[in-house]
């Protein structure tokens, strides 16, 4: 028999892997999940520069300029040179890409939506709790840094 600890492991395990085959199966055939996860960052905070992506996802510059490209190229975000600084470089969604994240945000939404209904709000709360609880422990990730208190892990697709 298992004890809670590793009961509670086997969960997260299978949530986790039912989210990842649910979150594949939502994603535009042209979009990879870190791609989307960038625009899910410039969602949130409008224009960020390639530095402050690396960070929130902590994955390697070299890898956001990467993933950047791709995103340019299939007209999703768009690169802004500073006035006052011509090497400073920003990246911005652009109106389609814009209409992408909200489309991919409501797939998400009704991926997500009955999961929750049968809780109480003292059981929700409680949840809530957990996560955050378990997540400012988990190595490498503070998750209130970035998308609003969403975190991802490493990745350079």
């Amino acid at each position: 028999m298992l004890n809670r600890e590793e009961r509670l492991a086997e969960l997260m395990s299978a949530y986790m892997n039912r989210i990842v085959a649910g979150y594949a199966k939502m994603l535009e055939k042209d979009l990879t999940a870190p791609q989307f996860l960038i625009m899910q960052i410039l969602a949130s905070r409008g224009v960020c520069n390639c530095s402050e992506i690396a960070a929130a996802l902590d994955i390697t510059l070299p890898a956001v300029t990467n993933l950047a490209n791709k995103l340019v190229r299939k007209g999703y975000i768009e690169r802004l040179t500073s006035e006052s600084d011509r090497r400073a470089v920003f990246l911005r969604l652009t109106d389609d890409g814009r209409q992408v994240e909200q489309r991919l945000q409501d797939r998400y939404k009704e991926l997500t939506s009955g999961m929750w209904q049968d809780l109480s709000d003292n059981e929700m709360d409680a949840l809530i709790g957990g996560f955050e609880k378990m997540m400012t422990r988990f190595p490498g990730m503070n998750p209130f840094e970035s998308q609003g208190g969403q975190k991802h892990g490493k990745t350079d697709e």
